[in-house]
């Protein structure tokens, strides 16, 4: 697709830096995945469109991405993504949206297998953004450890599976030293423990809006949970061959435990996030390089 490179800068300039350390073989699957990804998540948080017309775009738009859709509803669910792209305030998210028959035309560019793949993570994804949309509808709050642990898994723990998958596919004995149901749960987990620092860190700007992703008051079972999770995503790191798949993928993990110390630092709830520093973020980048070097465990 022209103007691929720009459209990813355009919408995450960070996610299109990293993804140029990937492997070759893994970048169009990540980069059609990350697209489509971006473009449902835009329409679940564009607030000022109603709720029950964002959900049926939002379906309509898995629909589309799993090929079930008609041409009529396609048709009009592009017409729909067209009037939203000139209401977002973000540029390059305007443009996504309006480009959003040009990322679906990349996804049947793919291979058959990486094709599925894609189609597999964006139902499931789609599936937790609308759960999202209407349990807080009606809710104000989590109930259980196994609904967040769910909400987890679908918008985030099922793209460590997607991740894992992916690289089984095209690198195969290339990807990794550990078995594939090893890498498949570290995977799983590593997206669910980014997902809850997410949670964590933005806790007392959801109370502000109405709701709460945790179960009850107390936070420190997940602050330790979370913790958990991003060590078998270092541990996941380690068991990469690729030496620019091992700091892509350890990085985040990194910054994801710095976040999880400050936030075990701060006493008083505040409605400042907490933010890891540049010159922190340098030093892990830094240390993720020299990683990077290291052999597979």
């Amino acid at each position: 697709m022209k103007g691929l490179h720009q459209l990813l800068s355009a919408v995450s300039r960070s996610f299109y830096l990293s993804m140029r350390f990937l492997p070759r073989e893994m970048r169009p699957g990540v980069a059609v995945g990350y697209l489509l990804a971006r473009a449902t998540d835009t329409v679940a948080d564009t607030v000022d469109m109603d709720l029950k017309e964002r959900l049926a775009l939002l379906k309509m738009m898995g629909a589309a991405v799993a090929g079930d859709a008609s041409h009529e509803a396609a048709a009009t669910c592009f017409g729909r993504l067209g009037v939203l792209s000139s209401v977002q305030k973000h540029r390059g998210e305007g443009e996504l949206l309006a480009r959003f028959p040009e990322c679906l035309a990349l996804l049947e560019a793919l291979p058959p297998r990486e094709q599925m793949l894609v189609r597999n993570v964006l139902s499931t994804i789609v599936e937790g953004q609308a759960w999202d949309l209407e349990y807080f509808a009606e809710h104000s709050s989590v109930t259980c450890p196994e609904q967040l642990e769910h909400y987890a898994y679908m918008v985030a723990g099922c793209v460590g599976e997607f991740w894992t998958r992916l690289g089984l596919l095209v690198l195969g004995g290339a990807f990794s030293t550990q078995p594939e149901e090893v890498l498949l749960r570290w995977g799983v987990h590593y997206g669910m423990g980014l997902q809850l620092v997410n949670i964590l860190r933005d806790r007392e700007e959801d109370f502000s809006r109405g709701r709460s992703y945790l179960p009850g008051d107390d936070a420190e079972p997940w602050l330790e949970k979370a913790e958990l999770w991003l060590k078998e995503g270092v541990f996941y790191a380690e068991s990469l061959h690729n030496g620019r798949l091992r700091f892509s993928t350890v990085l985040p993990a990194w910054l994801g435990l710095d976040t999880l110390d400050l936030l075990k630092q701060r006493e008083i709830p505040s409605s400042r996030k907490v933010k890891v520093t540049r010159g922190r973020v340098y030093s892990r980048m830094w240390k993720a390089f020299l990683f990077s070097w290291k052999e597979a465990l």
